[in-house]
């Protein structure tokens, strides 16, 4: 008995903890999550949502305020976890509790959660906002006392998804509970949002958003509008104020606006601009036409495959048959090569080839013969493919097409690093498990992208998306021009060549204030264009563009193999100067009036979402904590059916 007691309290304990810990590891929008020590969830009562958005071409900053009251009898520590897109970066927090104020302050990570443990325990109120996961941040508020209101406001920016001269801004209002089959054992926090978005019972579900967007996009929009909600638009000048329609909408969908901008038919030109204490931010963005309305530049195509022993069957087939799709799609004057490899490395011509029939034909017969055997040796390969001789007045693309992980990801970064010069490189993940993150992290040294094909049967159609986009090379050899007593930092520090419905940000921090900056390159012509800093108005969000850029850049160093004793002083740095949450810095807020007697115990508790419009939620999920108890129910009941079987036989022997 002793043993079953053991076992029941240590699956109801695990079932607690459980919760607790993955909470910090997913969000709910907009969730001040609150849970006694026994793992039961109360919820607060989420009073209001507003969200103030100003949209600077390709930058959206975003203030969103939501209050929460605790209608507990208990004083509440509470974790405000928020999810936003991928790209965008918190870099400001106001807690407001009752009439008191509290702003966040940047800080070194480790001495703001310090700070924060210590006036958690002496009963003081206190926040503290960090970084989870890239798109995930967390805010921790303690010594919430019964029946107060607390108001969270979050600052944060975002870059916009940018297709051609097409923008989309999306506002996080709800989010949909993922669910497994009841065969399966659910993810704990799973079960927690399926209760706290789905129960009927409890407190009110989460109530309405009021949103405001002020948007300047650049030029003149050919269109606007919103596939989510009904929106009201104003215009003045360049500038566009939208709001829905209906006023104050239900939390129940993600708010989604899309525009697009005239197309001249030429490159389009313009900046963004920014004071702050004195120092001078600009952002330049530069959209090439369509493809159809311009000429595109000579290509010059360099083609890495792996023929290791694991791209056997499917993959390698597959592989090849999108290879030679490839090949086809060269246009005659073009210049290309191939790289096979596995153990060694072979290179179909000496030196790149210029396209016709019979290179091709060569080529052709080349990728037939590719078996795949031996091991994944990719950095000679990558060496000897970037080692060619250049082409004058070619565009240098490299496609990369492999599935193999590799141990040596920062050997290969400095090779890229070191040769790549003015190409551009593509990889391609092939199979089920390619190393992402190395794949990722070499297009983005590169200036090119990742494509990640996780399904073998869809080797071909995801390679001729790839294709179709590189056959569209619009503009090389950009630069930007300022006048001669300004010196400017910029990101990327390098100018990338521009391709079809991928327009380039350029984020600079200037020496001075300038009126006018100038932009240039090459498509079928000399192209210049002069483009007017727009100094007597302001567009948040500019100078912390500049800094998240730099901090990449700095990160890419450590990559690269530079000490991070060095670099993190850099980047905590920048990040305290803009205010930035990062690896080595969080938000931290503390009031200094105590507010918990030390005898008043310190509970936890949760905010219940409104379900996404238009779902039913599923019976098949099981909640998590359930299935703890049951699985500990049945354990019980097996062990005491043992020992009951157990004294039967002794008694019977």
């Amino acid at each position: 008995m002793k043993l079953t007691l053991f076992f029941s309290l240590l699956l109801l304990t695990l079932s607690a903890q459980a919760d607790w810990q993955h909470w910090q590891d997913e969000a709910a929008t907009g969730a001040l999550l609150l849970a006694d020590d026994q793992g039961d969830i109360t919820a607060a009562t989420l009073l209001d949502t507003d969200a103030q958005i100003t949209v600077s071409g390709p930058l959206a900053r975003v203030t969103l305020t939501q209050r929460f009251h605790n209608p507990s009898q208990q004083f509440r520590e509470g974790r405000y976890l928020f999810p936003l897109p991928e790209n965008a970066a918190v870099d400001g927090m106001v807690l407001t509790i009752g009439d008191r104020r509290i702003v966040g302050r940047i800080d070194r990570k480790a001495e703001a959660e310090k700070t924060y443990r210590q006036a958690r325990a002496s009963g003081k109120k206190a926040s503290l906002v960090s970084q989870q996961r890239p798109n995930l941040f967390s805010t921790a508020v303690a010594n919430i006392a019964p029946g107060e209101t607390v108001q969270v406001e979050l600052h944060y920016q975002q870059t916009l998804d940018v297709d051609g001269r097409r923008f989309q801004l999306r506002l996080p209002l709800t989010l949909t509970p993922r669910f497994t089959p009841a065969t399966e054992m659910p993810h704990p926090l799973d079960s927690l949002l399926r209760n706290t978005v789905a129960n009927p019972g409890g407190t009110a579900e989460a109530g309405t958003a009021s949103i405001h967007i002020d948007l300047d996009a650049g030029n003149r929009l050919a269109t606007l509008g919103s596939p989510s909600h009904a929106i009201h638009s104003q215009r003045h000048g360049r500038r566009y104020t939208i709001t829905p329609k209906a006023g104050p909408v239900p939390m129940d969908r993600d708010l989604l606006l899309n525009w697009e901008l005239e197309d001249t038919g030429e490159p389009l030109a313009t900046s963004f601009y920014e004071q702050i204490d004195g120092e001078h931010y600009a952002l330049l963005m530069v959209v090439p036409p369509d493809t159809g309305q311009a000429t595109t530049l000579p290509r010059e195509t360099l083609f890495i495959i792996d023929s290791s022993g694991s791209m056997g069957g499917a993959p390698m087939r597959q592989a090849k048959a999108s290879l030679q799709l490839a090949l086809q799609r060269l246009k005659p004057g073009d210049r290309f090569n191939i790289t096979d490899f596995d153990s060694q490395h072979t290179l179909l011509f000496e030196q790149p080839a210029t396209v016709n029939d019979s290179s091709r034909q060569q080529a052709q017969d080349f990728v037939d013969s590719l078996q795949a055997s031996g091991g994944t040796h990719m950095l000679p390969a990558l060496s000897a493919t970037l080692g060619q001789p250049t082409s004058d007045g070619y565009l240098r693309q490299v496609i990369f097409i492999t599935d193999g992980a590799v141990g040596n990801e920062n050997g290969i970064f400095q090779a890229l690093h070191q040769q790549l010069g003015e190409a551009r490189l593509f990889t391609v993940g092939i199979g089920s498990a390619p190393n992402s993150h190395f794949m990722t992290r070499a297009a983005q040294f590169g200036r090119g992208s990742f494509t990640y094909i996780n399904d073998q049967n869809q080797v071909q159609q995801g390679m001729d998306t790839l294709f179709r986009r590189l056959e569209s090379p619009l503009m090389r050899n950009l630069q930007v021009a300022l006048p001669d007593s300004i010196v400017a930092e910029h990101w990327p520090q390098k100018l990338p060549d521009l391709y079809a419905g991928e327009p380039l940000l350029v984020a600079m921090k200037l020496s001075g204030p300038a009126d006018q900056i100038t932009v240039s390159g090459y498509s079928d012509k000399h192209w210049q264009q002069p483009v007017t800093l727009p100094a007597t108005s302001n567009h948040p969000g500019t100078a912390s563009l500049w800094a998240r850029r730099k901090i990449a850049d700095l990160m890419d160093r450590i990559t690269l193999g530079a000490p991070e004793t060095d670099i993190a002083p850099q980047i905590t740095a920048v990040a305290l100067r803009h205010q930035l949450v990062s690896r080595y810095t969080s938000f931290i807020a503390v009031e200094e009036t105590v507010s918990r007697p030390a005898y008043e115990p310190l509970l936890q508790d949760t905010v219940r979402n409104q379900a996404p419009h238009g779902t039913a939620w599923p019976s098949t999920a099981t909640p998590a904590p359930l299935l703890w108890r049951l699985a500990g129910l049945m354990m019980i009941v097996c062990l005491l059916l043992w020992l009951r079987q157990r004294r039967l036989n002794h008694g019977t022997a």
